[in-house]
């Protein structure tokens, strides 16, 4: 069960001279949720230069094949394992005088996986790198079910905005009347605090922490003399 802390913040955007000439009361509020990340997405690969084209192909299947097999023993399922990047080209050194010289062909075979359960990342890098795969990358974490994060903060950024209106109707010597405009503004770019360790299962170190989700809502209310 996710652990949550809502916190709400709020800002004015009217002065208090302009709520007694317009009848109206224009605030900010802010809704910020807490929440803990269910689900990870990682990039593993192989790259490696081989003197033939073929041999270099060969080896990154064996290598990718391998990787593949670990990570379903592992639990995750195939059908959350895709390449995202697949690449095969000529590598040259080039001489004191700028000609080329071919020194075998490369191939870079990268996937990305999903994991469901964010406990598993620290595995399943080791589990990957065990396998052969040596690049790692790309670690994101995120909330499968951000509708209802998403429906908490927003009921706080109202409620926010509210006791903000109301405080101000009050210094004013008005009544809160009913709102006339609401809208969702653009929140801050979210961002994350390290609290957990992933690491617990013999795997790589790797924190998934928490996530603040945030809604912004600006809220005008007309007031009643």
């Amino acid at each position: 069960m996710r652990n949550r802390a809502v916190v709400a913040s709020i800002w004015i955007a009217a002065l208090l001279a302009g709520v007694a000439a317009g009848g109206e009361i224009t605030v900010n509020g802010t809704g910020l949720v807490w929440t803990e990340p269910d689900q990870a997405t990682l990039d593993v690969g192989w790259t490696g230069i081989e003197p033939e084209v073929a041999t270099a192909v060969a080896r990154a299947d064996e290598a990718v094949a391998a990787i593949r097999e670990a990570l379903g023993d592992l639990g995750i399922d195939p059908a959350d394992v895709r390449t995202v990047h697949y690449a095969v080209w000529r590598e040259d050194r080039w001489d004191d005088s700028g000609e080329p010289h071919p020194i075998g062909y490369r191939v870079h075979h990268s996937l990305q996986l999903v994991v469901h359960d964010v406990e598993l990342v620290g595995s399943a890098i080791a589990a990957a790198v065990d396998a052969g795969a040596n690049q790692i990358g790309g670690i994101a974490f995120a909330v499968t079910d951000r509708v209802a994060v998403e429906t908490e903060a927003r009921a706080a950024a109202f409620a926010a905005a509210r006791q903000r209106a109301e405080q101000l109707a009050a210094l004013a010597g008005v009544t809160l009347g009913t709102v006339t405009s609401l809208e969702e503004l653009e929140p801050r770019p979210a961002y994350t605090m390290v609290a957990a360790d992933m690491g617990g299962r013999g795997g790589a170190p790797v924190a998934a922490g928490r996530h603040a989700v945030e809604v912004v809502v600006r809220v005008t209310f007309a007031t009643l003399d």
